[in-house]
């Protein structure tokens, strides 16, 4: 391990450094309410499983999902072509771009598709629980434990006794856990079931067995037969055995435990229930060979009955002990401690409330909330993003309707992105082969059908909006339909991976084939600019996300397909690609190529590659995205390739358009666009605006739960800024731009680029580095890095301060 202490000196030692993770948790006084879920529930997951517990004592309901639970696509449509037309429309692509090149925009409705059958990600099933002769309580207190993934709701009833539930979701057994117990004799009898009120009769039904109920469904009657589904809830062997219980006469589908069964000498004082959920949906599915059916053939019931009866047969104290190492794992594998004035371990979720009117500033100890909101973004992580799994959505798996917001789709326009940002560098970037198995199994199939039917291409492409069929063709509105950008900004992930881990048979098998075939439909898109007659190779047509007319040379096409461009031949070097000409190809066309950084005449980073004389670049505009500073960050095209973050034009550039941009409130009042707000700011070193604005997201959009909302607090639930905003406070921490194709030069990382004085003194341990270094570091009270130790040695990098301080290499 290599240490520096600094300013004092920059000796280097070997050190031995023992860490002990607090205990951090989430709590509140009052029951989340079925209305307020999203705003209210804390939230439980193993991936393809999520759970939220919420409704009064005595009457307590679990909301439960599974990942894969959606309506729509070829479950529901026998044509379902996922957005793509019938017919190869790519011959109108010439007329589309000499109209553009003629005129400096167009349109692209000939390549325009549909949403029909697009579907939506849905809620499966609710558990109610009902203890028998509660009639009041006090003591409430319901609390999510961030260190070991389990929630907990205690009270006191009016029998002066104490009940205690608790909820899980175990990745090793692939079922949730209900577990409720008493402080004292037997429990009373307690009334359970399966429900899905949302629903018509006819597409449900809910039964009750020997020790089990469960509720079977499907998504439309057909035909085609919609998507099958089935829960089960079935009792756990307790110390005394199978608890004794019987199906309710009165109310069908309803299980009653008896709690007096076995007499006072053997009191039943706790009963466990395991929860599984199974679909007939299977992405492996989803590609020519299977029609693109998307459709596993094994019923969901047969599944559901193995996978819960093997979690039944053990005790249910073995699967806590199971579940807690695997959550540990993860979460383990980092540690963030920021200066709490207020020195707390546990955190109200009224904490938030006053927040909601205000912002707080050192005085209010406001960094223990956005250290528990980092932790809080790891643990929602672990929960939606697992190797069996989809990757998490736009409400990760949570949601308590059945046409939820958006479909609860993926927008890969910056919401899907923002998700991983913070991944591989807090020890994570495993839990991501849920996204890169989602890519290569759904996304490249169809998407290779899409890129020959719109642009008669090789490789594969995909657009804005991706459901978990593959739905990789255009939607209907130009402004968030044109953008086959998406897999080049998708990649980045791809590569980062392997830039952070090093892990060469992940690029070799997977990564580096997602990242060529990207790659190779890019070489056959670009065209000379006849517009501009600068000879540099431009995207044609374009549309900047959400934004602005279709044209060409879109800054945030150019810097992405330069960016993919770099990171394709880095990685191609890694492989050993033998196929030089690929890689030629890719080294001429990256010559030509236009790297979308121009500043216009008011000092920006222009959007837009038409003369300012169209009037297109406004000083003002207040839109969510920040889509033309892309290559600034998330991505390192401008930052990095073209030596932004070194370069005082292109800094105050950046700056100059993050202010014309706005706090984030003018547009829609997102949480996320103020989060990557943050990011843009802390890789510009500006503590004081990367700060404001990670404040501002938290009062203005992170509700009572912890969980961000949209359009302020009014909702809906939008998960991309609870793990963006992780992503921005480790750009604080951090800058880490990886190295060009041909930069020869030693690499260097800037530490605390923007650390806020009310952090310190503070530090992080597992902080993961590119070319696959692990360090911890430790800051003042001024939020100025002053010792790192490196606990796991990689690639060769030179640490600086903001500064410009050498800390010291390896």
């Amino acid at each position: 391990m290599r240490v520096w202490d600094f300013p004092a000196g920059l000796a280097a030692t070997l050190v031995v450094l023992i860490h002990s993770i607090d205990a951090r948790s989430i709590f509140s006084t009052s029951p989340a309410t079925g209305g307020n879920l999203l705003r209210e529930a804390f939230p439980v997951g193993n991936g393809r499983l999520g759970a939220m517990s919420f409704g009064q004592p005595s009457m307590e309901k679990v909301n439960l999902n599974h990942d894969s639970l959606w309506s729509g696509g070829p479950f529901e449509s026998a044509t379902y072509s996922g957005g793509n037309p019938s017919a190869d429309v790519s011959r109108s692509l010439q007329t589309i771009r000499d109209t553009i090149f003629s005129k400096g925009t167009g349109d692209v409705g000939s390549l325009l598709g549909n949403n029909n059958n697009y579907g939506s990600f849905r809620a499966m099933a609710n558990l109610s629980v009902v203890i028998s002769d509660i009639k009041s309580y006090s003591n409430f207190k319901r609390s999510l434990d961030l260190t070991t993934g389990v929630h907990t709701t205690v009270f006191t009833a009016d029998d002066k006794r104490v009940y205690t539930s608790a909820v899980y979701c175990t990745y090793p057994n692939q079922v949730c856990i209900y577990r409720l117990s008493v402080s004292g004799g037997s429990l009373p009898n307690v009334a359970v079931s399966l429900e899905n009120q949302l629903v018509p009769s006819n597409l449900r039904n809910a039964t009750c067995g020997v020790s089990f109920v469960r509720l079977n469904g499907v998504t439309q009657i057909g035909p085609p037969r919609g998507m099958e589904y089935d829960v089960l809830a079935r009792l756990s062997t307790g110390p005394l055995g199978m608890p004794i219980s019987s199906c309710s006469t009165s109310a069908p589908g309803t299980m009653v435990v008896t709690g007096s069964a076995y007499g006072p000498d053997e009191p039943l004082n706790s009963f466990s229930i395991i929860i599984g959920a199974q679909v007939d949906y299977d992405q492996k599915k989803c590609n020519p060979a299977n029609k693109y059916s998307c459709k596993n053939d094994l019923k969901p019931s047969i599944a559901n009955d193995k996978v819960t009866a093997a979690a039944a047969t053990r005790l249910e104290s073995k699967l806590l002990i199971g579940h807690i190492q695997d959550y540990q794992s993860s979460m383990n594998q980092f540690n963030i401690t920021l200066n709490d004035p207020w020195a707390k371990s546990q955190y109200p979720a009224e904490a938030w409330k006053p927040l909601e009117k205000r912002q707080y500033d050192a005085a209010d100890g406001g960094s223990y909330v956005e250290m528990l909101l980092f932790d809080y973004a790891r643990h929602l992580f672990i929960c939606s993003s697992r190797p069996n799994s989809l990757p998490p959505n736009l409400q990760g798996v949570w949601t308590e309707q059945l046409e939820s917001a958006w479909s609860g789709d993926y927008h890969n326009n910056i919401n899907l992105q923002m998700n991983h940002w913070f991944a591989n560098q807090v020890g994570m970037g495993n839990l991501q082969e849920a996204l890169f198995n989602f890519m290569k199994d759904t996304w490249a199939p169809r998407g290779r059908e899409t890129a020959k039917l719109l642009y008669n291409a090789a490789g594969w492409v995909v657009h804005d909006e991706i459901n978990i069929f593959g739905h990789t063709g255009m939607k209907q509105d130009a402004k968030w339909a044109n953008y086959p950008a998406a897999a080049a900004w998708m990649v980045q992930h791809v590569y980062d991976h392997f830039d952070y881990t090093r892990d060469l048979p992940f690029l070799q098998q997977t990564g580096y084939v997602l990242m060529r075939d990207v790659a190779t439909f890019w070489l056959s898109q670009l065209q000379l600019d006849r517009f501009s007659k600068d000879n540099t190779l431009v995207a044609n047509p374009c549309n900047s996300p959400e934004t602005g007319p279709t044209t060409f040379g879109c800054a945030h096409f150019q810097q992405l397909i330069f960016q993919l461009f770099e990171t394709t031949l880095s990685a191609g070097w890694a492989v050993n690609d033998a196929d030089s000409t690929f890689t030629t190809s890719l080294d001429v066309y990256m010559a030509s190529l236009d790297k979308g950084l121009y500043i216009g005449t008011w000092g920006e980073i222009k959007e837009w590659k038409l003369p300012d004389s169209k009037g297109l670049e406004k000083q003002g505009d207040t839109h969510r995205h920040l889509s033309h500073l892309v290559g600034w960050f998330p991505g390192y095209s401008v930052a990095g390739f073209q030596d932004g973050y070194g370069n005082t034009t292109i800094q105050q550039a950046v700056a100059t358009s993050l202010r014309s941009r706005g706090s984030g409130k003018a547009d829609e009042n997102a949480g996320w666009e103020k989060i990557w707000r943050a990011a843009c700011w802390a890789r510009l070193n500006n503590t004081e605006q990367a700060d404001f604005e990670l404040r501002y997201a938290i009062a203005s959009n992170f509700a009572a739960n912890g969980l961000s909302q949209y359009a302020g607090l009014d909702g809906p639930f939008q998960i991309d800024a609870n793990f963006g905003i992780a992503g921005a406070m480790l750009s604080m921490l951090v800058v880490d731009l990886p190295a060009a194709y041909r930069d020869t030069e030693k690499r260097s990382v800037v530490l605390g680029p923007a650390i806020p004085r009310r952090w310190g003194p503070g530090k992080v341990s597992g902080l993961r580095i590119r070319g696959g270094t692990t360090l911890e570091m430790t800051w003042n009270g001024n939020g100025v890095v002053d010792r790192v130790s490196i606990t796991k040695r990689g690639e060769s990098v030179r640490f600086y301060s903001k500064k410009g301080l050498l800390i010291g290499e390896i």
